[in-house]
């Protein structure tokens, strides 16, 4: 299925329109005799005027459905429609005009009546998985999801407004699982990127102990065990579960990312090019996935295929900030693609605007050093890593004492002094 269009008009309903199609394209894969291609394959034709007809032969896909959404204070009203993809025939349309609150079950009535157009009969079991809601607040929904799009930027602010969106769920639904599993993972990787006080690991294993009572077995809380296990440099763990929450649901939120930023910290390098394309199959608008494959790609010595891999990168980037030009992480990753590239001038443009963005953020710090060492900026890049450290960025020592984009520090005694060798990474 394509992304569906936004009829509002507001730039701000986007997260609600991508978060429909998501749910639908999950609900869709819960059924054994359906075949729904994974978000990232659509998502480069959101927003594109194409035709079913086209995205049927690029995916190789016999179907199509499509559809619009339209936000209208409480009430929503979404317009589907189910292609064949050879004959650009409708197979089924349906228009449904409800109040917000009755989303979830519109997205069952689609997923139920695709299967019905594709001949498909559910079993008992296929059914029961699509009446599952995850909350019955849908302003805790709503908020949830705004959280979900600020967690995947990861910069030290987007990660405050996340953890506030998810805190902002519970409190408005105590029973949320997947909300404390967002906070739990959020609190995670908030210990791990900006500052490592205690406080986030216990918040973390709060939070998680309440998502494993209320969503026991689910993916993303499996997702937010693997943060914590990651944050705690207990790899082996942290890759069990993850691991084990992508192969229940291979779109589930960061999974794919974690999982391939684990195996780089244990130097797994070849396990994580083995499943490389698997995860940017799913990675869909998580973009961070593409920085520890292109990493293991270049520590393994294959520099021409991560120039191919960079060129890919640089079109899912670019289109990033396109659609959101504030988002200060894509930009400084995409300076780093074009430097890596030699396109010397593009790549200072878009480090100056990320860092005018977000000035002292210690992960953009982090990427920003990683920029100039691409552009032969040492003196630049030595002190990027030490705002960084001083902004709050922690990463662990073997993450920047393996990362190529660093190659140029490694060595170098200032270098050794932010990052020694540290026993067991």
């Amino acid at each position: 299925m394509l992304y569906f269009d936004n009829l509002s008009g507001a730039k701000e309903d986007e997260y609600l329109r991508d978060g429909i199609t998501e749910d639908i394209i999950t609900d869709l894969s819960k059924l054994r005799d359906l075949k729904p291609r994974s978000r990232a394959s659509v998502l480069a034709f959101r927003d594109k005027p194409v035709t079913p007809g086209e995205v049927g032969r690029k995916l190789g896909a016999s179907s199509v459905l499509t559809g619009s959404v339209r936000r209208l204070g409480n009430r929503i009203r979404i317009n589907t429609q189910l292609i064949d993809a050879r004959t650009d025939y409708p197979l089924w349309s349906e228009r449904y005009d409800r109040e917000l609150q009755d989303i979830f079950d519109v997205q069952a009535e689609i997923a139920h009546s695709i299967a019905e157009a594709m001949r498909v009969t559910l079993s008992p079991q296929e059914r029961q998985a699509l009446a599952i809601r995850p909350t019955d607040n849908l302003q805790a929904y709503d908020v949830f999801l705004r959280g979900r799009s600020y967690a995947r930027r990861q910069s030290r602010i987007d990660l405050e407004v996340a953890m506030q969106m998810f805190e902002h769920a519970v409190a408005l639904d105590s029973s949320f699982g997947l909300a404390h599993a967002g906070i739990a993972a959020t609190a995670a990787q908030y210990f791990y990127f900006c500052d490592r006080s205690q406080r986030w690991i216990e918040r973390a294993k709060e939070a998680t102990t309440v998502a494993s009572r209320l969503a026991p077995g689910a993916p993303e809380v499996l997702v937010a065990q693997a943060w914590l296990a990651q944050g705690e440099k207990r790899f082996d763990e942290a890759e069990a579960d993850v691991r084990a929450a992508v192969r229940m649901n291979p779109d589930v939120e960061s999974g794919y990312y974690l999982l391939t930023r684990v195996l780089f910290l244990a130097g797994k390098y070849h396990q994580l090019m083995e499943i490389s394309e698997q995860a940017l199959a799913h990675g869909a608008e998580d973009y961070r996935v593409w920085i520890p494959i292109r990493n293991a790609c270049r520590a393994l010595g294959r520099e021409q295929q991560a120039r191919i891999l960079v060129q890919r990168e640089i079109q899912i980037f670019a289109r990033q900030v396109e659609r959101v030009p504030e988002d200060a992480r894509a930009r400084v990753l995409l300076a780093t693609d074009y430097a890596f590239l030699g396109r010397v001038e593009e790549a200072r443009r878009e480090l100056q605007l990320a860092l005018t963005l977000r000035p002292n953020d210690g992960i953009l710090l982090y990427d920003a050093a990683c920029a100039l060492c691409m552009l032969g900026q040492k003196v630049e890049a030595i002190q990027a890593l030490k705002n960084a450290l001083d902004a709050g960025f922690r990463p662990h020592t073997g993450w920047a004492r393996q990362d190529p984009d660093l190659a140029l520090l490694h060595g170098d005694p200032q270098f050794e002094e932010m990052f020694p060798q540290e026993a067991g990474e």
